[in-house]
């Protein structure tokens, strides 16, 4: 793949810029010298060095901020216990509402692209186990292309697969083995692809253990997939190293760090969650703006890890929870818990922000307008997951208390909005 080494030369030239940037306390924020340097400038405030737009909200105000709620009950629900198998989900990784009422599902329990009409009925499913183009072996995300069409990312073959809005599968591009173990992550309205690394090996020669993080790229994927290049360089996820039997063994500890993205338009959005920043880069990887809640609570304390460890716990076996319990209690946790969750983005250019859970879903998301600005707080249903946000609309799956799937569509409530019509 010609150009394809372009990521990792630029990856290990800015970690080295920045003196060891996998240390666990160090933020990547620190690599932004230029644009951090001074004073810290007062909560709430807005201010431009060196051509980067920086905003920054206390994050009491969030206390006051519109709050936005889901319709309840949603107006579209679709799964079931039993009967037809296309109404049974094994692993949804994404879903996407059409503009014409469509809604498109990824089940990687069975390899398919679903379609169902506006009013929850099955109308074709397209994908099966393989590796042929329309094959998967590991969906692992779903989302919107430039115009009407749709990408579907295969973690296991390193795959994005276009698909038509009647789901026929029309292009594949391949990522290459450059990048470690490598996400999906959106595609830009020129037509290329970001993709996220989950985490990285170390330098070469270069052997840790312990609770580690390694810079890991988010990358520009051109739609031919001829060259490959860093958008952005983040501190991936944390993770836990330990050698038996000689070998290295990676865990994931409780409250890791991740490094999260994503795409609208033709910008992209990172951040690596070890303070409430997200940054926000051109296709090209100039820094633009940076979006900042200040004043958190990061602490973390051994009731934390107590009580999240109970929440992993209580869905295994009975006669496994004493050797899961040891295993967690033995792995070191980070020095602080991470500022927030995942990222995503309504079609308005909405920037949604998870808030941290360590278990689970999130249901408190903190939403800011495309200037930075924070616009609302959104309380979702329990065991609710989003992955589509266009208009008023939300899409996304909701687990029963068996853990049985469903895809739902919610309207989003704005308080703000009803009394600007009254």
């Amino acid at each position: 793949m010609a150009g394809a080494h372009s990521a990792v030369r630029l990856r290990y030239a800015r970690r080295y810029a920045v003196g060891g940037l996998q240390a666990c306390a160090l933020s990547v924020s620190a690599s932004l010298s230029v644009a951090c340097q001074g004073a810290t400038p007062p909560a709430g405030t807005t201010r431009d060095s060196a051509g980067i737009r920086i905003v920054e909200t206390p994050s009491a105000a969030r206390a006051t901020a519109p709050l936005w709620r889901l319709t309840d009950p949603p107006l579209l629900e679709v799964g079931a216990v039993a009967g037809a198998p296309a109404y049974q989900f094994h692993g949804i990784e994404g879903t996407v509402r059409l503009p014409d009422g469509r809604v498109v599902v990824a089940d990687a329990g069975s390899s398919e692209i679903r379609f169902f009409d506006a009013d929850g009925r099955h109308l074709a499913s397209h994908g099966r186990q393989g590796e042929a183009p329309g094959e998967y072996r590991r969906i692992s995300a779903l989302g919107r292309g430039p115009g009407d069409s749709l990408w579907v990312y295969d973690f296991g073959l390193r795959r994005f697969t276009v698909l038509t809005a009647a789901g026929e599968a029309v292009h594949t591009v391949s990522v290459g083995s450059v990048l470690s173990a490598v996400n999906g992550v959106g595609r830009l309205a020129d037509g290329d692809f970001i993709v996220r690394e989950e985490w990285s090996s170390g330098p070469r020669g270069e052997a840790s253990t312990g609770l580690v993080r390694y810079p890991a790229a988010v990358a520009r994927l051109t739609h031919h997939g001829t060259a490959l290049d860093t958008v952005a360089l983040s501190l991936g996820r944390e993770i836990v190293i330990m050698s038996e039997d000689g070998r290295g063994v990676m865990s994931a500890p409780l409250f890791a760090r991740h490094a999260v993205a994503a795409v609208h338009g033709n910008h992209v959005f990172v951040g690596d969650q070890t303070t409430f920043e997200v940054r926000r880069y051109g296709a090209g990887g100039a820094l633009e703006t940076i979006f900042r809640l200040t004043g958190l609570d990061l602490a973390l304390g051994s009731d934390d890890v107590r009580r999240a460890t109970d929440s992993l716990l209580g869905g295994a076996e009975a006669r496994l929870r004493p050797a899961l319990r040891a295993h967690y209690t033995a792995l070191p946790t980070p020095p602080t818990r991470p500022a927030y969750g995942p990222l995503l983005m309504s079609d308005g250019g909405d920037l949604w922000v998870g808030a941290s859970d360590a278990i689970g879903t999130p249901r408190s998301w903190t939403v800011f307008d495309a200037a930075g600005t924070l616009r609302a707080i959104v309380q979702l249903p329990d065991r609710f997951r989003p992955y589509d946000i266009a208009g008023d609309l939300v899409t996304g799956t909701w687990q029963d208390e068996l853990g049985v799937e469903y895809v739902r569509v919610y309207r989003i409530e704005r308080p703000e909005a009803a009394r600007a019509s009254s």
